[in-house]
């Protein structure tokens, strides 16, 4: 019989080399908590949460996440290609979505404003009022993990929140296949 295995121990002596640029100074007399694996883990398990819960509604996550971009792009639409770099989907996908949604009647293509051989993919009403209903089913669930938040620590965190996603998107690490 084969013995197993033991996992590799953390080397405390990386930590304060790897950890420094990740986590502000006074948290690193605290490396039980290093902020990259509480983002990993909490990105992970809201990502599966969000996935179960749009499952009831005949939408996957990535759709949502397409679906959600364009309402937010306006009456001036996006083209697939750019909606491809914005959620950071591969373009075969983002247009069998578009397709999809095409055919539900969420989304319609237009010809740009620009250069009227490109087309945009916009939102329709029915695509509006869909993704506000699904969001307004959504925020229960949402609601219910900050229910006994202050007002002040909800506030706070919403504003870390603004700035790391901030951060994110204007240091997106850009696939040559999106």
């Amino acid at each position: 019989t084969a013995t197993p295995t033991a996992l590799p121990q953390p080397i405390p002596t990386a930590i304060p080399t790897i950890i420094p640029t990740l986590m502000p100074t006074a948290a690193l007399a605290d490396v039980s908590t290093p902020v990259p694996t509480t983002v990993l883990v909490v990105a992970q398990l809201y990502s599966g949460r969000l996935a179960a819960l749009l499952r009831k509604h005949d939408i996957t996550y990535p759709q949502f996440v397409i679906l959600e971009h364009i309402l937010r792009m306006g009456k001036d639409g996006q083209t697939i290609g750019q909606i491809s770099d914005a959620v950071e989907v591969l373009q075969p996908a983002v247009t069998k979505t578009v397709k999809k949604f095409e055919n539900l009647g969420l989304v319609r293509h237009k010809k740009g404003s620009a250069d009227r051989r490109q087309k945009h993919v916009e939102i329709t009403d029915e695509g509006a009022g869909f993704i506000g209903r699904l969001q307004a089913s959504l925020l229960p669930d949402i609601l219910e993990c900050f229910e006994d938040w202050e007002e002040e620590k909800l506030t706070r965190f919403a504003d870390e929140l603004a700035i790391f996603r901030e951060w994110l998107e204007h240091n997106r690490i850009r696939q040559a296949s999106y």
